[in-house]
């Protein structure tokens, strides 16, 4: 196979992983449950403030215990743009990543997820939730390769420089493909 040299031949190479990993990894759970995205809020409202202060992605990973029970790994501060998650200690089951976007930048469409954000959780057979500089909580849904809006502005604590519109509307719910186009 010849190697593809173009950001676009590499993004087709992503999404046919992607869409390969969805057939041959299964989904954890259909749909999260009310206790998962509550848990998932308070993770990421508690890392809000020094995401948006330090202008860094915080990121982690949401696991169950042998109990049933939720647990999160210790938050790792990552780069302006990228984190790598640790695993929870004590988590028998993975089951979704979580990261903030860090502070506000009118150059970084990060009011929403990006497609790499779908991508990497497709490609760990994760769900994933994404807190935004604006204050809103994603969920992405590792098996379609769909994100949606959980709850909307200022519903985590926000970033005082964000500005709503810069990159136009932010729709409820994307499809990868629709991040893509963004991008």
């Amino acid at each position: 196979m010849p190697v593809m040299k173009t950001s676009c031949g590499r993004m087709l190479v992503n999404l046919i992983a992607a869409m390969f990993l969805t057939v041959m990894v299964p989904s954890w759970s259909p749909a999260q449950s009310r206790s998962e995205q509550a848990f998932a809020r308070q993770v990421l409202a508690g890392l809000q403030a020094s995401s948006i202060a330090a202008n860094r992605e915080y990121c982690g990973i949401i696991g169950l215990t042998e109990a049933g029970g939720l647990i999160a790994s210790a938050a790792r501060k990552g780069r302006r743009d990228s984190c790598l998650p640790r695993d929870p200690r004590g988590a028998i089951e993975l089951i979704a990543s979580y990261h903030t976007h860090a502070g506000f930048d009118e150059d970084a469409d990060s009011e929403v997820p990006s497609a790499s954000d779908v991508i990497a959780d497709m490609e760990e057979g994760l769900d994933g939730y994404v807190a935004t500089p604006g204050g809103r909580l994603w969920f992405i849904d590792g098996q379609s390769g769909t994100a949606r809006q959980l709850c909307g502005l200022d519903c985590l604590p926000s970033d005082p420089d964000f500005v709503p519109g810069q990159w136009g509307p932010v729709k409820q719910r994307y499809t990868l493909s629709d991040l893509d186009a963004r991008d």
